[in-house]
């Protein structure tokens, strides 16, 4: 019930309202028609400057057009009660009432038809309409109707001298009030200016001092009489500071004491060798140029200004979708980048398998609009549309990626009455554009994460299924070369069964370097430090693997200072540098190997040099990766994965490790460990220490 009330009662505040500003209409125009009184000057009969002319014309293009009548019938009554007081008869009275209000409608009438946006003087076209409507066209029918009115039914000495009074009178006062009520209306109108209000007031000041001192001169001469050209710089300086707000300000400012002191025979218009008429004539055609270009300018720093806004919100959208691959994450910040910078309200549709849309943001917008906009989105054909909505402007757009309908979104002015300038379709669809990007490289990098996934959890299940039939199988063959040890006549067949055997064990460390690469993915895999001695670890190691250095026909040359110590996983730092003679095994098979462990300033070194083919410098880096590989499986076998579990191993023990090499000349690798040269330093029992887990998200390389 409170609500239907509410309904009921809207019309009645609704009209309520206009008759208000009806009222206010009326007086204003009253006061400013008394006020322009100020500006006639004997012989002449009508003012230099009509004022109410700009008025009504600023009324009547921010106001809606049902409210028109209203308003013309307060400006009609206002000419109407004036005029007698002045002596004119009800005749001319009358006449002169419908000739206001012919002009009004004609300026406003035509600027709306021509422009699709809110007049506010911010682009250049704004300024143009005004001129040619507001300024030449709408003074057409006050000033024929006038004069004719005086000829007809008064006194009138010259007909065309008094309508070309008139008529420029009319203009002026058009193009010098309407876009002050205009630009001050607007909200915003140079938006980031904190002292822009004290800055215009000292600005229009100065302008005020300069004018007077420029058109208050009883008798310029020779140089002094282009002095008026020396008001236009702080005119065009209040046009690029403060916009067309500024403009303006600056423009009428300059128009009243211009007007004052020609007309009082001061200043360099005012000592013309001709007749007032033609001095004050003089004067409008000066202002009115000097007020047009100033517009002009001002509005083409809007158009810079707005142009610049988009190019950065362009760029931050680049940037708030490129800083996360989760649209979740990304699309919400991107509303607030629009709303309220751009927008009033922003609504953002992702199609789902079906190729329904369903909501993913909206900010500002009324759930029945979305509800309206989701299918004309959905069945737009082209990339952009402007429309109409009883809540105001919108502009319509999809995200479409190399045919695949990924999603739309709409662009709201909520209370607009006007459709949206091209430009902000052209940005809506760039943004779309950006947008249509980010959701594709999304449904990519997922798509990839998902088969990585996968193919690690093959990795894993196959190389558990292979651990323990490798197992029972290495058991079998090593418990079978002891059985033919004690049989004579076995000599021979040994060496083959020490073969699969050697096989069957680099099988089962390629299963379990397969192991260590998920359980170092999932953080798993931990460290237990204990004291170790450098030198011995190498020696050991190289013991171990002595039958496949001799066999790779590899001379290894060990040097080692004693005492490089440290506390660290032996088993781990023992997988590694066996990681690093194979390899030095393989790629460098048949030239010797050099090994030699350091100590300098608190780090333990163990370089590893052999004398192979050696690797392109573009891939020194790449090659610690995992899986991957410098040189063609073809030739060379193995998974990839030995380099990538030593860098691992060496860096979780707070080390790091560098390769050095060119084509042809061997490789070098330079492993760096944090050493302890004092045994007393190390605990007794050290905690194992749990491995780092790869960063979420992360895949390999």
């Amino acid at each position: 019930m409170v609500m239907a009330s509410k309904e009921q009662n809207r019309p009645r505040t609704l009209s309520g309202e206009v008759l208000g500003r009806a009222v206010l209409l009326w007086g204003a125009f009253l006061g400013l028609k008394a006020l322009s009184s100020l500006f006639v000057f004997p012989p002449q009969e009508s003012a230099s400057v009509w004022l109410p002319s700009g008025l009504t014309l600023a009324v009547f293009l921010h106001a809606e057009k049902r409210r028109w009548p209203v308003y013309l019938v307060a400006v009609f009554l206002a000419e109407l009660m004036l005029v007698p007081l002045y002596g004119e008869p009800w005749g001319v009275a009358f006449l002169w009432a419908v000739g206001n209000c012919l002009r009004t409608v004609v300026g406003a009438g035509l600027m709306r038809r021509w422009l699709d946006a809110p007049v506010n003087l911010s682009r250049p076209r704004d300024v143009a309409a005004l001129f040619l409507a507001g300024g030449l066209l709408s003074p057409l029918p006050s000033a024929t109707l006038g004069m004719g009115a005086v000829a007809l039914l008064g006194h009138a000495d010259s007909f065309w001298q008094g309508w070309v009074g008139w008529y420029l009178a009319d203009g002026l006062g058009a193009v010098l009030v309407t876009p002050v009520l205009l630009s001050w209306k607007r909200e915003g109108s140079w938006p980031g200016r904190r002292w822009g209000n004290v800055e215009l007031a000292g600005l229009l000041g100065v302008l005020a001092l300069a004018a007077h001192v420029t058109f208050g001169v009883p008798s310029p001469g020779s140089v002094l009489l282009s002095m008026p050209y020396a008001c236009l710089p702080f005119v065009l300086w209040a046009a690029l500071r403060q916009g067309p707000r500024g403009a303006a300000t600056a423009s009428l400012v300059l128009g009243a004491l211009a007007v004052i002191h020609t007309a009082a025979g001061r200043g360099p218009f005012g000592l013309l060798p001709a007749t007032l008429q033609d001095r004050v004539l003089a004067v409008q055609v000066f202002l009115a140029v000097a007020s047009l270009s100033a517009l002009t300018l001002a509005a083409m720093a809007c158009e810079r200004r707005r142009v610049e806004r988009s190019q950065w919100v362009l760029a931050e959208v680049g940037a708030v979708l490129a800083e996360s691959m989760n649209p979740r994450e990304t699309l919400p910040r991107l509303a607030r980048l629009l709303v309220p910078e751009l927008a009033s309200g922003f609504v953002l549709w992702l199609a789902d398998e079906e190729g329904r849309f369903v909501p993913a943001v909206r900010v500002g917008v009324p759930p029945e609009l979305e509800a309206r906009l989701r299918e004309p989105v959905r069945r737009l054909s082209v990339l952009s549309r402007r429309c109409l909505e009883p809540e105001g402007a919108v502009v319509l757009a999809r995200m479409r990626h190399r045919g695949r309908l990924l999603g739309g979104m709409a662009l709201v002015q909520l209370g607009r009455t006007h459709l949206p300038p091209p430009r902000v379709a052209s940005f809506v669809e760039e943004l779309a554009h950006h947008c249509a990007l980010a959701l594709e490289n999304a449904r990519l990098l997922s798509e990839a994460q998902q088969a990585i996934l996968t193919r690690d959890e093959f990795i894993t299940v196959a190389a558990h299924e292979l651990r323990t039939p490798l197992t029972a199988l290495k058991l079998q063959l090593q418990g079978l070369a002891r059985r033919l040890q004690q049989l004579s006549g076995a000599e021979p067949v040994l060496p083959r069964f020490h073969v699969a055997v050697r096989q069957i064990s680099r099988l089962g460390r390629l299963v379990e370097s397969l192991l260590d690469v998920r359980r170092i993915h999932t953080g798993q895999l931990q460290l237990v430090r204990e004291p170790v001695d450098l030198g011995e670890l190498v020696q050991d190691v190289v013991d171990r693997v002595s039958h496949e250095l001799e066999r790779a026909g590899c001379e290894v040359s060990f040097k080692a200072e004693s005492h490089v110590t440290g506390l660290w996983d032996r088993t781990q730092l023992e997988q590694a540098l066996t990681h690093l003679l194979g390899n030095a095994m393989k790629f460098g098979a048949g030239h010797p190997i050099e090994l030699e462990v350091e100590q300098h300033e608190g780090q333990a070194r163990l370089l590893v040099r052999d004398h192979g083919i050696g690797v392109d410098p573009e891939a020194l880096e790449r090659i610690f990766g995992r899986f991957e590989r410098a040189v063609s499986v073809r030739e060379y076998g193995g998974l990839g994965l030995g380099l990538f579990l030593t860098r691992q191993i060496v860096e979780a023990h707070g080390g790091t490790i560098q390769a050095i090499s060119q084509p042809g000349q061997g490789a070098t690798f330079l492993l760096e460990l944090p050493a302890s040269p004092h045994p007393s330093d190390y605990a007794t029992e050290p905690a194992p220490t749990p491995w780092p887990a790869a960063p979420a998200g992360s895949h390999p390389t």
